[in-house]
Parts: structure tokens; sequence; C-alpha cells
């Protein structure tokens, strides 16, 4: 294979050549360098970027780098045209999938199928759109069948992983993704599944270093991005948390739990109007996710809405009395209703248990009388 600087010169010598430009664009996106492969194809002559092979290619770097309305529409351009080839269609469903039309994807799939025949990578479409929807059976028995075809197919073994950690199988999915990982060092999922079961199980660096091997690949992955912030909350780089769970937010506006997150590290930051704003973006996705009930109890109190506080915080118990922000909602109710030890009690069991990240190692009531000021005191200076 040639290497990326050998097809820079053949195509340099020969500008109207759509197979090496199509050569070059495929071993930057390989590379994961979607920004590197649209400026080979915006300096190609107009009437190559015209060439299907070349505008297929294009779909692709639109995918890659999360304009996938864009990718959609050259695709169904392309297939309008008459060029009905199996990637054609697997990339058609898989942007599709990526604006969340898991029923317009589902009908792409089986279109293809019935014109090209079943292929790993269609099974493997299938499994992420029955995930998508939250049928993890249907998920499962797709993935059999890809890896029936083809019992060593990277993606197949990385999503299995992915889609037995949603599923709630912990123990499982971190055996499948190292079992994924020992064959396939850099597979997305599987590092996905992997960073995030370390997450949770209290090894974040760990989580942390295969988020950012996730992410050398694939930028705007919205959950390795999610993950990476959450693990720079929890080591304090709250600046850095922040940047990286917006971009997160960017890629997956949707996902509730990164709302969550921006939310707290904008709290940790005494950024209150950013934090209400978060935590109403995740309420406005789910009215019934104790979670945000929590966050805007917090912000409440913190901006002295003492009855806007308490309703909210009564709500989020009420839907899980284990939810952590409505939890530490009630720290704040205790303290304004006098009742500090049962305030810093309370305090220091979220402490204890790992629930609120980002927080000082301090006794619990210097780390809640820290936090209350940067809230206090950020307010104050606005």
């Amino acid at each position: 294979m040639s290497s990326e600087v050998q097809l820079r010169a053949f195509l340099a010598q020969d500008p109207g050549n759509p197979e090496i430009a199509c050569d070059l664009i495929d071993l930057q996106l390989t590379a994961g360098q979607p920004e590197a492969a649209r400026l080979t194809l915006a300096n190609l002559p107009n009437d190559v970027q015209r060439n299907p092979g070349v505008s297929f290619r294009a779909s692709r770097i639109d995918l890659a780098t999360g304009d996938y309305g864009a990718a959609h529409e050259r695709l169904r351009a392309l297939i309008e045209l008459g060029h009905d080839a199996p990637a054609i269609g697997h990339d058609l469903a898989f942007a599709q999938l990526c604006q969340r039309r898991t029923d317009a994807a589902a009908a792409t799939i089986s279109r293809t199928i019935a014109r090209h025949g079943a292929s790993p990578e269609l099974h493997v479409l299938r499994a992420r759109v029955a995930l998508m929807d939250g049928d993890h059976a249907q998920a499962q028995h797709s993935l059999d069948e890809a890896l029936r075809m083809e019992p060593d197919h990277a993606t197949a073994m990385g999503v299995r992983a992915l889609g037995l950690l949603d599923s709630g199988n912990l123990p499982s999915a971190q055996a499948a993704a190292a079992d994924c990982l020992a064959r396939y060092p850099d597979q997305h999922e599987a590092l996905l599944a992997s960073a995030t079961a370390h997450l949770w199980t209290g090894n974040p660096a760990l989580a942390g270093e295969q988020y950012q091997r996730a992410l050398a690949r694939f930028p705007n992955s919205g959950r390795a991005l999610s993950g990476m912030g959450q693990v720079l909350a929890m080591a304090g780089h709250l600046e850095q948390a922040e940047a990286t769970l917006r971009h997160a937010v960017r890629t997956m506006p949707d996902h509730i739990g990164t709302w969550h997150a921006l939310g707290w590290v904008q709290l940790l930051q005494g950024d209150l109007p950013e934090a209400r704003n978060s935590y109403q973006a995740a309420y406005d996705l789910d009215r019934n996710f104790a979670e945000s009930h929590g966050g805007l109890a917090v912000v409440a109190f913190f901006e002295d809405r003492f009855e806007d506080g308490e309703a909210s915080m009564k709500r989020a118990l009420k839907l899980d009395p284990k939810c952590v922000s409505g939890r530490y909602a009630k720290t704040l109710w205790l303290h304004h209703t006098s009742q500090a030890e049962a305030s810093d009690a309370l305090f220091a069991e979220l402490m204890e248990q790992g629930a609120l990240p980002g927080i000082d190692p301090l006794q619990a009531s210097q780390a809640a009388e820290r936090l209350r000021a940067r809230a206090t005191s950020r307010r104050s200076q606005g």
C-alpha cells in the first residue's frame, strides 16, 4: 500500500485522477484524520469532486466530522443517480441512525440486505439501531449473526461489549471488551466499554487512558468526550472538564447524563447561570428524571430561591430517594433550616460514596462550606 506521502506526490502529478484521490482520502480517514481528508477533497478539481467515488468519500468525511445531515444528502443523491452499492446503503443507514431516525435506518438496512445480501457490517449496524431503541436482545442476535459470518469481526466484538454494558451486565461487558482489545487494541466501542467500566468501578486513571485512545481516532466521539470530561472533573481539572463536556453535549445533545455532568462542573466553578441552563436542558429532555430536578434544586438554593429549591428537591427525592443531586440539595436545605449537624452528616455520606466528584478530600463540613463559598463568591461578582 502506498504511503500518504507517495499518494500526495502521485496526486500532485495527476490531480484529475479520482482513483488516487480516493486512495489518499481513504488512507487519511483510516488514520483518523478527517480534516486532512477534507483539505484533500477541497483541493481537487470540481469535476473530480463530482466523481461518484469521490462524492462517496466526501460523505464519509461528513460522517467522520459529525455532519450527518450533509452525509445523508450526498448519499441520497448518489442513490438517485443509480449508484446503489452496499457501502452506500450502509452509510446512509448510519447517517440516519446518527440523526436518531431509527425507523428510517432499519428500513434502509432491510432494503440494502434485500438488494445486495447480508454482511457482517450490516448486521452490526442493525445491532446499533436496536441498541439505540433499547432492544438489547435484538442487538445481541444481530451481533451473533455478524460473528457467525466473521468470528473475529472487530466492530462486532466491540459493539457486543458496549451493548452488554448498556444492558447493565458489567462483568460480561468487561470480559468482552478485554477479549476484543487483546486482539484489536484500538477498537472504539471496546475502549468505550472498558473505560466506562473502569470509571464506574473506581479506576479513573485507566478510564482516562482508554478514553484518550478512543478520542485519538474519533475526536468527536460523544461517549468518549463525556467519559473524559467526568475523569477530568474527578481529578479537579474543572476548566478542562467543562470544555470537554461542552464538546460532548454538542456531539450528543440528547444525552441527559452528560448535561448533568456539565451542570455539576459548572456548579463546582460557581457558575450558577450556566449550571441552571445545563440542568434545564436535561429537564427539557425528560421531565421525570430525578437528577435534573435535583440539579435545579441545588442551583435554586445557591441563588437564594428557597421555595423553588425545596419544591424541586422534594420532586427529585420522590422520583428517586437515592438521587445524588436531590440528596445534595437536601444538605443545602438542612443547612438553610438551621440543621447544620444533619446537613454535614448527609454531605459526609455523599462524599464517602464518591458521589460528588471534583470535591477536595476535606472534612465534610469544610468541603461543604467551600462549595457554598464558590457559588456565593461567583454570584456576588456577577
